[in-house]
């Protein structure tokens, strides 16, 4: 299995970040509590999992 460039990898988590860290703490804070901590980890929470779980694999899956 050909494993793509370290700098394509990173490209695509650039922009597949982008709106994510964009539109998901405008969506989700309204309904937390004002502490910020708690807002960047519930928000890291939703981010993480979408880029480990989601992006990448379908990006390799094409990038093959």
């Amino acid at each position: 299995m050909k494993i793509p460039n370290k700098h394509l990898i990173a490209t695509i988590n650039y922009f597949a970040l982008v709106p994510l860290v964009y539109f998901i703490p405008e969506l989700v804070n309204p309904f937390l509590p004002v502490n910020k901590l708690l807002q960047v980890c519930v928000d890291v929470a939703i981010i993480v999992p979408i880029i480990s779980y989601i992006v990448m694999p379908t990006a390799m899956k094409y990038l093959k």
